[in-house]
């Protein structure tokens, strides 16, 4: 190899560029080189403007940045709809905010109501509201999900069904779900859960599909078919983004999708379901 060569070797960056190339990074870099140049070329003239563009986009284009951190810049600055523009389509928690940094009390209305438990790995359903779910679920789906039974989940004025397992609640916000399993496990817990929790009826549509998505999280068997679910957690870290937890659950039997959901992974030791759960 020659000298050059071996130089450029050792300058390059594979894993920032070429398929790994970071769109929107390398367009801030981009955007700050073409700025740091015509501050040169203000001060001491256009060849070295030039000269100072040239080597900033031969560094972009080797390292795949040329600012240091240029992810975390990206990652504070680029709001969802910019980054679509390049080409990246963000990962949309599930929750966050607030939401994603409470903590458990005493009086969280899942525990005090018996819906759910402690135990070393997180909260998981209590045994009666297990056998009381999966009861009432299997004749939901027996008899069918219709726009009335989802709108009464949710607190809805109405809904309308846009597909086998979407509808738009009040003309205005969509919600769907994976599969038919996943839809009629929904309808029947919220019937349970107007029964057994205090103060069901003053929680938002946007909470309680966080807690019946936490509460699908905590199946170990398909409400469709009976076989055993066992949810898959992975931290994604994608460039230009937060890092996230996602989990999802699918029945290996049936293939039935039952929970999918995204939460910023904020460096605390808890599980998806845990942070879905939480008041």
């Amino acid at each position: 190899m020659s000298v050059v060569g071996d130089l450029l070797g050792r300058v390059r960056q594979p894993e920032y560029t070429g398929s790994n190339r970071c769109r929107p990074c390398t367009a801030v870099n981009l955007l700050l080189a073409a700025a740091g140049a015509v501050a040169v070329a203000v001060v001491a003239g256009r060849p070295y403007g030039a000269a100072a563009f040239g080597s900033a986009v031969a560094v972009i284009y080797l390292r795949g940045y040329l600012v240091p951190g240029t992810p975390a810049l990206t990652e504070r600055y680029f709001p969802p709809w910019l980054l679509r523009l390049f080409g990246k389509e963000p990962v949309e928690p599930t929750v966050g905010g607030d939401d994603a940094r409470a903590t458990e009390t005493a009086d969280d209305p899942l525990f005090v109501a018996g819906v759910v438990e402690r135990t070393a790995d997180g909260p998981a359903l209590s045994a009666a509201f297990r056998r009381a779910w999966r009861d009432r679920a299997a004749a939901v789906a027996e008899n069918g999900v219709d726009p009335d039974d989802v709108a009464r989940a949710f607190d809805a004025e109405s809904a309308s069904r846009v597909g086998e397992c979407s509808f738009v609640l009040d003309g205005e916000k969509s919600i769907r779900w994976g599969s038919t399993a996943a839809l009629a496990a929904d309808v029947a817990a919220a019937d349970l859960l107007a029964d057994r929790v205090d103060g069901w009826d003053g929680i938002d549509r946007d909470r309680r599909q966080s807690l019946l998505l936490g509460l699908r999280l905590c199946l170990d068997a398909c409400p469709a078919c009976g076989g055993s679910l066992s949810p898959d957690v992975e931290r994604v870290d994608p460039c230009c983004q937060k890092p996230h937890l996602v989990a999802g659950s699918v029945c290996p039997d049936c293939g039935a999708a039952i929970a999918d959901a995204a939460v910023v992974d904020d460096g605390e030791t808890d599980t998806v379901r845990g942070r879905l759960l939480r008041p």
